[in-house]
C-alpha cells in the first residue's frame, strides 16, 4: 500500500504527517517482535576499565545489571543507560584488553 492509498483511506491532505503516523506503527511493531540473539555475561572486577569482546559480535545492543531475584528463582536485569559526553584524558591499570573489540567500563 503507498502513502496516497493510505491517505486517501483517512481521508487526510497532509503527507508527512500520514509519513509520521506510519513511521511510528513500524517502529512499535518492531519493538514488539523479539530478537533473536546472544548475550555474553561478564564479572565487573574493581579497578579494571577494559574488557575484550567477542569477535563475532556484530551490534551491541545494551549493557544491563542484574536488579532482582524473582519468586521464580530468576533474575531481572535492567538497562544501563548510555554515557554521552565522556573525556577519557588517561588509561587505567594495565589489563589484557587491546583489541579493537574493547569495551571501557568507567
Amino acid at each position: 500500500m503507498t502513502l496516497q492509498e493510505i491517505m486517501e483511506r483517512v481521508g487526510s491532505k497532509q503527507p508527512n504527517v500520514i509519513r509520521a503516523y506510519v513511521n511510528d506503527g513500524l517502529r512499535e511493531i518492531e519493538g514488539l517482535i523479539p530478537e533473536k540473539t546472544t548475550y555474553q555475561m561478564y564479572n565487573i572486577v574493581e579497578g579494571q576499565k577494559l574488557y575484550s569482546m567477542p569477535n563475532n559480535m556484530v551490534t551491541l545492543l545494551g549493557v544491563y545489571r542484574k536488579y532482582r531475584e524473582n519468586s521464580t528463582g530468576t533474575y531481572s536485569y535492567i538497562l544501563i543507560p548510555r554515557v554521552v559526553n565522556i573525556d577519557l584524558t588517561e588509561p587505567g591499570s594495565a589489563t589484557a584488553a587491546d583489541a579493537e573489540v574493547d569495551i571501557i567500563v568507567v
